[in-house]
């Protein structure tokens, strides 16, 4: 009788540790469906950013955005006081390139371009 009260501790053990790194691999599928991208401003003030016309944080120095992998990296961020634009920096992948340059380098324009730092864009201030 504690043979199969063993037995079938086990096989709960086993069970529960399955599930568990299930779950622990659908949180991480979904954390490495997004990127995070650090935005500033090359003067360290305080803006509203916004990507692609949407508002992402209001009056900070420093934000975060989080690209989803799934799309293209092409964005547009927009810095802003009021109904002022500061500056504007095309982030990502703007480019064409050529068919031959397409085969030979591979790059995932879904990923944005990343330094030592990782992804960040710098919006330069407008001098006008």
């Amino acid at each position: 009788m504690k043979k199969s009260i063993a037995k079938y501790f086990v096989v709960f053990v086993l069970l529960a540790a399955v599930f568990n790194l299930g779950g622990c691999a659908l949180l991480l599928y979904d954390y490495s469906d997004t990127q995070d991208v650090i935005l500033e401003a090359e003067d360290g003030g305080e803006y509203d950013f916004y990507v692609d016309n949407v508002l992402v944080c209001r009056q900070t120095d420093r934000c975060i955005y989080g690209h989803r992998k799934g799309t293209l990296c092409q964005h547009t961020v927009d810095i802003k006081r009021g109904d002022t634009v500061y500056g504007t920096n095309y982030y990502g992948y703007w480019e064409e390139r050529p068919l031959l340059v397409k085969m030979m380098v591979e790059r995932d324009d879904n990923k944005c371009p990343e330094t030592w730092k990782g992804a960040s864009v710098i919006v330069e201030i407008n001098p006008e």
